[in-house]
């Protein structure tokens, strides 16, 4: 999780994404403009079946008004099918929609849910 959050962090300094896949000390996908479910799709065709770390930061100078990080149960979903076992985001600076809904599933499914603070 420490390595996903260094990696994550460098491209949120660049404003390319704000999530990255990582299996095993391996960045397995980083996301682009497809957004963070899609990285997890295209991370679960590279890892070969080893399970992933989901780490989703925001953005340095991340205007928190108008772009906040978000992650719903649609996101828990798509990790299940991933074989990821954890989502690690910024603690109070992401939005997790349908918070009871996504807590829920990700409990069902075995992930591991964890708000990291700097």
């Amino acid at each position: 999780m420490a390595y996903g959050r260094r990696v994550a962090g460098a491209l949120a300094g660049f404003d390319i994404g704000q999530s990255v896949a990582v299996s095993e000390r391996a960045c397995v996908a980083v996301e682009a403009m497809e957004g963070t479910d899609a990285t997890i799709e295209r991370a679960a065709t590279l890892s070969n079946g080893r399970r992933l770390i989901v780490v989703k930061v925001s953005k340095p100078h991340q205007d928190m008004r108008f772009d906040v990080p978000v992650v719903g149960p649609k996101t828990i979903q798509v990790m299940r099918r991933a074989n990821a076992s954890t989502l690690a985001v910024d603690a109070g600076k992401t939005l997790l929609f349908d918070r009871q809904r996504l807590l829920q599933e990700a409990d069902e499914s075995g992930i591991a849910v964890v708000g990291v603070k700097d």
